[in-house]
């Protein structure tokens, strides 16, 4: 093998290895929508679960949310922050998201108020909170069964409870 093959192999390589961390990492990016990514726990019976989770701070973070994705790991989600001080009714829909999710509406001090599995992928009917909230966490399908996530547990992190 010559000098130039040698090199052109590498070459690919590095190309192959840059674009699994940096194209994969960011979907949204290309998109033309960033998110913050920040740490988050879920305080559950059976403990201490952690997510890193992106922030979605206005309106159209919020409905951009998980498209684009193909995939969602076991410790990633979205965060749609409402407003901690003064909660609202939040919707949430699916429609463009071609994942099946679990949906957890979180009050302001971070108290989670309702959980929802298994939400269909692309679906038009947005699922509303039973009462006011500071926010939305949408996670991988099967988290709330996995780690046992009930009402009443808590949300530590991004602004939620307290750390």
């Amino acid at each position: 093998m010559t000098l130039n093959q040698v090199a052109h192999r590498l070459a690919l390589r590095v190309g192959l290895a840059a674009f699994l961390l940096l194209g994969l990492c960011d979907y949204a990016a290309p998109q033309g929508m960033s998110f913050e990514k920040l740490p988050l726990t879920v305080m559950t019976q059976s403990g201490r679960h952690e997510f890193i989770v992106d922030v979605a701070t206005n309106t159209s973070q919020a409905e951009f949310g998980l498209r684009y994705r193909q995939q969602l790991r076991e410790n990633e989600g979205l965060l749609i922050e409402q407003s901690r001080a003064a909660p609202v009714p939040i919707s949430v829909s699916t429609q463009n998201v071609s994942l099946v999710l679990d949906l957890i509406f979180i009050a302001g001090d971070g108290t989670i108020m309702e959980v929802h599995a298994n939400i269909p992928p692309n679906s038009a009917t947005p699922i509303t909170s039973n009462s006011p909230v500071g926010g939305a966490l949408e996670l991988a399908a099967g988290s709330i069964a996995r780690f046992g996530i009930l009402p009443g547990d808590k949300v530590i992190g991004a602004g939620f409870g307290s750390s």
